[in-house]
């Protein structure tokens, strides 16, 4: 009698506590969620701490004249840490850098395409303004440069043209 009595009462309280080992699995399941979340802010956090060093690592290379050094810091973050704050700003700093080359042959057509990237990425970025601007003036003088080169092309013809007729 006594066991038939405790297989009642555990029936009893299986079927009533169904609904709390439900909420008990939800509420598990829920703070699991919390913990990854909490974990992938935390993570997000260091990286963006770890990219805003980078970026003024950067620009003391810049102050200390060292553009090629500032050049390859800057597109580490720019290629590692594209959701960071300051990846707008690493990527205008990139393209100035890239325009102040240290060996004397600026790489305008890619400092270009790093303006258009922030541009297209960051367009109500606070260094957009100055960005749109000298993306023109970095596309006058490329397409300039471009005009120049077919000119000078087009001299070398004529000189080669003029000393094969010199020629007995």
């Amino acid at each position: 009698m006594r066991r038939l009595s405790l297989l009642l009462t555990l029936m009893a309280l299986s079927a009533c506590s169904a609904t709390p080992w439900a909420r008990l699995g939800s509420s598990i399941e829920a703070d699991r969620l919390a913990r990854k979340a909490d974990a992938q802010a935390r993570v997000r956090l260091a990286s963006s701490i770890e990219a805003d060093r980078l970026v003024r690592q950067a620009d003391a290379q810049a102050r200390a004249g060292n553009p090629q050094e500032t050049t390859r810091i800057l597109e580490s973050v720019v290629r590692r840490f594209p959701d960071a704050p300051v990846h707008d700003r690493a990527l205008y700093d990139l393209a100035r850098a890239l325009v102040l080359a240290a060996n004397g042959v600026p790489e305008y057509r890619q400092a270009s395409a790093y303006l258009d990237r922030l541009l297209r990425e960051h367009p109500t970025s606070a260094h957009a303004p100055d960005a749109q601007a000298l993306r023109a003036v970095l596309g006058a003088y490329v397409a300039r440069e471009a005009e120049l080169e077919r000119l000078l092309e087009r001299l070398k013809a004529i000189d080669f043209e003029f000393e094969r007729r010199r020629q007995p």
